[in-house]
């Protein structure tokens, strides 16, 4: 006996699979009531054949009658076009659900109290609009579910297209889709002690050492200038004090760490309150115009900008990174950072979180931060660290000001 060769048998289900795909794409169109209908239809109509009953015979007919206006109605001209607003599309975590605004155009059909759906990231929302005549304008207000932190897609729109009589309908997707960004919870930190230095007494000071600025350019003496930073030779050139003019390097960066290993936290609770925890202190150190650097696995943000470290926060997420590798990628990134903090879990070892920090400049605070909600609020001095165990945000402000006199 022959066997068909691939291509052929490949050739044949494409032959035979085209017209099965046209028969039944118009059942897959009728929702719960249509396929009742139908199967109505063909009883009543195998029974009036069998039994040659005139009232089979006419009930059959309305059945599919029905049916043959359910399709009649779905090919139409017009479809409907509706636009979605966002405001605002940021949002912190726990605070007043978003409210989107939702403009429909119908088309030239007539709009029978339609049922349109707007997707929410993995959840959707349902609402049914009122009876809209053809070419008419509606606005409606959809409110959206709370949503925990995170990055989700709202829309685009589906807008369910069905007869009158509810036998038959499509879906058409329209507008655009749009990204809703939830925060993490923070608290506000007090002013920002990173980056300050010490002196022999052990207390902390506004002045900056030579050693946290770098040369930016020369410029003109004014009175008051540090005689030591003048430029003799330059001045004798261009015949008028020039003394040098520094920025700050090292004592103005502050990078931030959190461990996005789900391996580190016995809770997932505890990476949510890491990645709070992280993003109170990014937002307190670009607030007081650090140059910050907040990085959890592939997501970072990075400047002086409140905004870059929140969207960042957002997308943070617990997986299978290695928090080495991305600690060795941001001290490659940040050259001459004054502190160091890293946010992790209480199953992350203690000298993996040391080799981490040893990959900075050595002359960078450094201190570890411990979300840990099964732990009481606490702060302990190891030999080269400083470690604090916080079990909630609440505790975040007292601690850290202790850890970092």
């Amino acid at each position: 006996m022959s066997t068909l060769h691939v291509p052929q048998a490949a050739a044949l289900r494409r032959l035979v699979s085209g017209p099965l795909a046209r028969v039944s794409a118009p059942l897959r169109m009728l929702t719960g009531l249509g396929r009742s209908v139908l199967a109505l239809g063909v009883v009543t109509l195998v029974l009036a054949v069998r039994l040659n009953w005139q009232e089979f015979t006419q009930l059959a007919v309305v059945a599919f009658g029905l049916l043959a206006l359910g399709l009649a109605w779905q090919v139409l001209p017009g479809t409907p076009v509706a636009e979605l607003v966002l405001r605002p599309n940021r949002l912190v975590e726990g605070g007043t659900p978003p409210t989107a605004t939702l403009h429909v155009q119908a088309g030239a059909a007539p709009m029978l109290f339609p049922k349109v759906t707007v997707p929410v990231g993995r959840r959707e929302v349902a609402l049914r609009l009122p009876f809209l005549a053809p070419f008419a304008h509606h606005t409606e207000a959809v409110p959206l579910p709370a949503m925990p932190r995170g990055v989700y897609a709202v829309g685009p729109v589906t807008y369910e297209k069905t007869d009158p009589v509810g036998l038959v309908t499509r879906r058409f997707r329209t507008g655009e889709e749009l990204e809703l960004l939830v925060a993490p919870r923070v608290t506000d930190l007090s002013v920002f002690a990173g980056g300050l230095t010490n002196d022999l007494d052990g207390a902390t000071s506004q002045q900056l050492s030579m050693s946290d600025l770098a040369f930016h350019a020369l410029r003109e003496y004014v009175p008051g200038d540090d005689l030591r930073h003048v430029h003799w030779r330059s001045s004798a050139k261009a015949g008028q004090l020039l003394v040098r003019q520094y920025h700050e390097t090292r004592r103005g960066h502050v990078t931030v760490l959190v461990d996005g290993a789900r391996s580190s936290y016995p809770r997932l609770r505890d990476f949510e309150l890491a990645v709070s925890v992280a993003t109170s202190i990014a937002l307190r150190a670009v607030r007081d115009d650090f140059d910050t650097y907040l990085r959890c696995g592939p997501h970072l943000g990075r400047g002086r900008h409140a905004i870059e470290m929140t969207d960042a926060a957002c997308r943070f997420v617990a997986g299978d990174d290695d928090y080495l590798a991305q600690a060795a990628d941001a001290a490659t990134a940040v050259t001459g950072t004054g502190l160091v903090v890293q946010v992790t879990g209480a199953a992350r070892d203690l000298v993996q979180l040391d080799q981490a920090a040893s990959r900075f400049d050595r002359g960078a605070d450094w201190i570890v931060v411990r979300a840990n909600s099964e732990d009481e609020a606490r702060l302990r001095d190891n030999r080269s660290l400083r470690e604090i165990s916080i079990p909630d945000l609440a505790r975040l402000q007292e601690l850290l000001a202790r850890g970092m006199r």
